[in-house]
Parts: C-alpha cells; structure tokens; sequence
C-alpha cells in the first residue's frame, strides 16, 4: 500500500501534468486564434518635410465693376426699344426712345426763335456801327438774342434726352419697361452692365491687413464646385468701417471672354505665410481620443497609434508639431476601424499631402477601403 507521502507526490504529478496540458491547449488555442485575425485594408502615406502656403478667405457676390439703372430724364410713353435683354451695346447707342414729337416742335421752334435773333442783331449791330442807336439798345439786342439761343439749346437737350443711351461698352441684363408705358423722369427703364471686369468685394480684419498688398494675386472659386480664377487686389481701404472695425479689399478678375457670370459667390484666397520643412498630414487621418488628437501608423504588420500635438491647418491639411517623424507610414484610409495593434495589410499608398489617389471618386466613405474579399 501506498504511504501518505507517496500519494502526495503522486497528486502533485498528476496536477502538474494536468497544468501542462493546459497550457499546451491554451497555446493552441491562441495561435488558432491569431492565424484567424482579419487584416485591415489600408492605405498609407510616408512622411516627409514639405511646405504649406496658409490662406484667409474673402466670400462674397461677384458683380461687375461698371453697370447702370439707367433711368429717364423726361416724361413720355417707350415708343422704341433698341436692344434685347443679353444684347451687347455700344457707347452712346439708343436702347430705347420715348415720345417726343412735342419736343421735337418746341425745338424746332426754339431753333427758329434764335435764328430771328441772331439776324436781328446782326442789324442791330450795324445800326450801332453807323451811330444811329444807343449802346444800351445793342447790349438789349444781344441779351435777347443770348437768351434765344439757350432757350433752343435746353429745347434740343431735351429733346435728346427722350432717347436712354448706354453710357459704355456692355450688355442690356434687364429691361424694366414695355412698349407704350409711360415713364417719368427718375423711373428706372433698362440695366446695363461691362462684363470685361468684374470685381469681389470683401473685408479684413487689422491682423490680415499687413498681409496683403495692392496688385496681389488672389485665386478665386466660383459657386461650390465652380471653375477657379486669377483676381488681382485693386483696392484696400486705408479707414477701418466704424461699425465693425475692417477694412475694404476690392479684388477685380478680367473676363474678357464673358464666361463668367455676374452674381456667383466667389471664394478669393489670399495668402497668408508659407510654413516650409514642416510635416502635414490630412485632417480625416486624426482620429480624437480622451488623451488627444492621435493617427495610426504601421509597424510591421501592425497598426500603433501615436498620439499627436498639432500646429497651423489650412483646409484639410494640418501640420505635426509632435508626434510624427520623417519616414514614418501614416494611416489615411482604414484607420477609424483600428485600434493599437491591429493587423493590417498596406494596399495602397499615396504621395499626396492630402492622401488622395487619382483614382478616387468625389465623396469618400469615412468606412475606409473595403476588405480583400469585397475588392
């Protein structure tokens, strides 16, 4: 029979071996599980030192730098209208006529008024030189016939007035009047504008005003997704606005062609400073965790996450004070799926700033590249 002693030892073995085999199942079932892990697509940028050109924007309506309400000056009913709404017009051509046969008699009138006069002192003038009437009849005869005359020149500008011309080269962009309408002096009655130039106006703060100089370029973007265009500063103001403490910009942007369109809120950018042999990475790749901003990287074929401390942005890019070095693989796409460790597969690799391929659609889904399975 078995001793005490001996029953012991023989527990202890039998557990021993039981702890053994244990462990071995347990190893199993942790390299099991780890041949079983899932990579994560990703697509990586390498970091290197570049620059980055900080901007402030100015928004507002693109208008053109000349266009006229242009009004009438008598009253009368529209007998002609010249020009269309989109016809281009010259300086000084008829866009549209008033009645005017009334004024036409009164200046013809006046016309022959003043030609009685001028004869009459031309008589009277001789009578003078013959010594056969006063002094004080000439200077009568000649006041008379001064007034003749601008009685006729009022009676011929009048008459010229009943006809609205353009005041400069442009486009007739709309008409407030119809055939046989009446109009009265000061009534607004056609709008033209000079596309060639347009203007954005706009205001700065004291802070961005030393920035900017007369005669600066200026990229402007028109609408949402419009086309952008070079402008050029014309004006700052040199008197800060009383009510909000900025100052005017005027930036003006040739259109010669007439492609742009009058109206469109323009985006001008403006640069700021350029930031050189800093590192910037784009804003969807920062991920926001309670010990701050932090991006992954890849290590191997393992994801870590670095926690950052971030300088100046502008649009979607931001420069790395800390965090990042030179050579280091930044998570752009695949990240927000992530956490410290995870494996990940590297399909893709960018070379942008931005971390865009050519090959990528408009709007990309914040879900990151789809698995190898749905590639």
């Amino acid at each position: 029979m078995m001793t005490q002693a001996q029953r012991l030892r023989a527990l202890a073995g039998a557990a021993l071996i039981l702890l053994v085999l244990l462990a071995g199942c347990q190893e199993e079932e942790n390299t099991r599980e780890k041949s079983q892990e899932k990579a994560t697509n990703v697509r990586i940028l390498e970091m290197a030192p570049g620059s980055m050109t900080e901007y402030f924007e100015i928004t507002g309506p693109i208008q053109p730098v000349r266009g006229a309400d242009l009004s009438a000056e008598e009253m009368g009913p529209v007998v002609a209208l010249s020009a269309a709404k989109g016809q281009a017009v010259q300086a000084g051509e008829v866009i549209l006529r008033q009645q005017r046969d009334i004024l036409e008699a009164e200046m013809k009138a006046r016309e022959s008024q003043a030609d009685a006069a001028a004869f009459n002192l031309d008589k009277v003038q001789k009578l003078f030189d013959a010594q056969k009437i006063s002094r004080l009849e000439l200077l009568n005869t000649q006041a008379a016939t001064r007034q003749a005359r601008s009685a006729a020149d009022v009676a011929r500008r009048r008459f010229e007035r009943a006809a609205i011309r353009a005041p400069f080269d442009g486009i007739v962009v709309d008409r407030y009047v119809e055939l046989g309408q009446l109009l009265a002096p000061g009534q607004a009655a056609v709008r033209v504008i000079d596309p060639s130039v347009l203007k954005l106006e706009g205001y700065l703060t004291q802070e961005e005003v030393p920035f900017v100089d007369l005669g600066a370029e200026a990229r402007v973007t028109l609408g949402d997704e419009g086309p952008t265009v070079r402008g050029t500063v014309a004006w700052v103001g040199m008197e800060a606005d009383r009510a909000t403490g900025k100052f005017k910009i005027e930036i003006r942007i040739p259109n010669e062609d007439g492609h742009l369109r009058s109206g469109l809120i323009g985006r001008a950018q403006l640069p700021k400073v350029v930031r050189r042999d800093v590192l910037t990475i784009p804003r969807d790749a920062v991920l926001p965790y309670r010990h701050g901003d932090s991006v992954f990287v890849v290590r191997g074929d393992r994801a870590k996450r670095r926690t950052l401390l971030l300088g100046p942005d502008q649009g979607n890019l931001v420069t790395v004070r800390r965090g990042l070095e030179p050579g280091d693989q930044l998570i752009v796409r695949g990240h927000r799926a992530l956490s410290d460790s995870s494996l990940v597969r590297v399909v893709e690799v960018s070379t942008r700033p931005d971390g865009m391929l050519p090959t990528d659609p408009e709007v990309l889904l914040d879900a990151g590249l789809p698995g190898e399975e749905d590639r």
